[in-house]
């Protein structure tokens, strides 16, 4: 009996859930999106009065503000779904992601007994007892978790970071909604070919899920220790294994000056330049040596320790490229370094990234308009970010198709130039790409990789060489037998076959009408009885009636061009 009451009471929480998404839709003047929810739900919301609370001041706001107030208004879920889409350059237009990256989490911190209750749970004892000293008061508050120090009993200073109760179920509900409503938004509106609601809800749902699982986190945080064990310039936080569960991360408390916090650099005696350099080195190493990379590097997730060391925070968005992508960004880099318009359009051909109806001709002006645009410019002083900017347009327009992480890494490479002109305006990140790439390309042409990649390719020669035999045999044998097949298909071949069906149908239609009309004709000039039932007459009048039917029913046919 308690499943359907829990059923039922979910099904009753969704409902409620969904009228206040459609009366935000309204106050922020998307009623044509609410009424088509509406529809669809049958979920009854006061439109008129909504409207005239909203006034015109939220009206005369641009449609980009209005989505980012409509989801900071809506909470956690579509603020973690505002921030996912911001990344994404190469769907939406430049404005809308210029206010979706405003989009911040403004969460109260939860109850210190709600969150002592969920200590206890992963810790299997009161945090008192776990740990020397315990801070009931957060350091920070997010909607999926709040930090907070502690001291262990060997005097080693650290944070923990907890997930908030039910947050989990809370976000999967709510993404279940989402994705109702993307699959109605996609059905009743004309959208952009390569923008598809419902693949975007999902996209959004598996990477919300690995952030709120902190054990991925953790897996996350350990892999870039390895990676940077040798770097100086870089301390990733040591995470305290024993202390851990999927919704615990507790790592070493790191003491630091935020590096948007210049004043604060430069009185504790730090290099604000050598920061800005490293933080770039940081992200460049993650992109082209281990296709591993940290999608969020703005300053927030950074704290800047003595003698200019850089230490990073929150791994729980990343990104992976694999060795494919780093080849198709070096070979895009060299190409811009180089203004070669065609190896643009050529490398991302050989990805695959382009429409099947792309024109390359189109494609290869725009490309080529937008390299003359900074052509004289000393590559110092050509603007990264614009530049980029450009770039994603052109995919927009264009309707190229890049991978998600893709995108991700070349957002990334954005937020990190932004990050490095703030300590230092005459920083230019395309100095520091232009040598990550052409090591890659260096790297890519070594010995020990060109033997590996002469192996696999004479090993998948022997392999066609050694079935070539077989597979001619069977090809010819099938020849003799009369069982080869050839199966040809053409895309709107389908379309054809119904309109052929279609127009052979009226034929037989008319031609039965003709005949029935000619019978009845001849008929009901005759005198006698068909085998003693019938009048002749009368079957020649039912034979005009079955004539005059089937006559409507081409006229409606042709004239509102329904399947007959």
């Amino acid at each position: 009996m308690l499943q359907p009451f829990h059923r039922l009471r979910r099904t009753v929480a969704q409902m409620r859930r969904m009228r206040h998404i459609m009366a935000v839709l309204v106050k922020y003047g998307f009623e044509e999106v609410a009424a088509v929810v509406n529809r669809r739900f049958r979920v009854a919301f006061g439109t008129r009065r909504l409207r005239r609370a909203a006034e015109q001041e939220v009206l005369a706001q641009s449609p980009a503000a209005r989505v980012r107030l409509a989801m900071e208004e809506l909470g956690p879920t579509f603020i973690k779904m505002g921030q996912l889409l911001s990344t994404r350059p190469d769907l939406l237009p430049v404005e809308y992601i210029e206010q979706l990256e405003k989009l911040q989490d403004h969460v109260s911190p939860e109850k210190p007994q709600v969150i002592r209750t969920a200590l206890e749970e992963h810790l299997g004892a009161p945090p008192e007892e776990v740990f020397a000293w315990f801070d009931p008061e957060p350091i920070a508050a997010a909607s999926i978790a709040q930090v907070h120090r502690a001291r262990t009993h060997d005097g080693r200073e650290c944070v923990l970071k907890i997930r908030r109760p039910g947050i989990g179920e809370t976000i999967r509900t709510e993404c279940e909604m989402l994705e109702n409503v993307a699959g109605l938004v996609k059905a009743r509106f004309t959208l952009p070919e390569n923008f598809d609601p419902q693949r975007m809800v999902r996209e959004f749902s598996r990477a919300v899920a690995l952030e709120v699982d902190l054990a991925n986190e953790r897996r996350n945080q350990k892999r870039f220790i390895r990676n940077f064990a040798d770097d100086e310039a870089v301390h990733v936080p040591e995470v305290l294994e024993e202390y851990c569960t999927e919704g615990l991360l507790v790592m070493e408390y790191i003491d630091g000056i935020k590096p948007n916090e210049i004043a604060a650099l430069q009185r504790a005696g730090l290099d604000p330049p050598l920061v800005a350099r490293r933080g770039a080195d940081f992200v460049l190493r993650q992109v082209f040596e281990f296709g591993f990379f940290h999608t969020d590097p703005h300053p927030a997730n950074f704290l800047v320790m003595p003698d200019n060391v850089l230490a990073p925070l929150d791994f729980g968005q990343v990104g992976r490229l694999t060795r494919q992508d780093r080849q198709l960004l070096q070979s895009v880099v060299i190409a811009i370094v180089d203004g070669d318009v065609g190896g643009i359009v050529q490398a991302l051909e050989r990805a695959e990234m382009l429409p099947d109806d792309v024109s390359l001709v189109g494609l290869t002006r725009a490309v080529e308009t937008l390299l003359d645009t900074y052509s004289h410019l000393p590559l110092r002083d050509i603007p990264f970010r614009e530049a980029i900017g450009r770039g994603f347009e052109i995919m927009r327009l264009h309707r190229i198709r890049p991978p998600a992480d893709f995108t991700l890494m070349l957002k990334s490479l954005m937020t990190i130039e932004s990050f490095a002109r703030a300590l230092d305006p005459d920083f230019q990140i395309i100095e520091h790409l232009k040598p990550y790439a052409r090591r890659f390309t260096l790297q890519d042409m070594s010995p020990g990789n060109m033997l590996r990649h002469l192996r696999r390719m004479s090993q998948d020669a022997g392999q066609l060489a050694s079935r070539l035999p077989d597979d001619a045999a069977a090809i010819i044998g099938k020849f003799r037998r009369g069982q080869f097949r050839v199966h040809v298909h053409h895309e709107h071949l389908e379309n054809l076959n119904k309109t052929l069906d279609k127009s052979s149908n009226r034929i037989s239609f008319a031609m039965i009408t003709a005949a029935l009309l000619i019978g009845s004709s001849l008929l009901i000039a005759q005198e006698g009885t068909f085998f003693g039932l019938f009048h002749l007459q009368t079957l020649g009048v039912m034979g005009y009636l079955v004539a005059a039917v089937i006559g409507l029913g081409l006229l409606i046919s042709f004239v509102g061009r329904d399947r007959m």
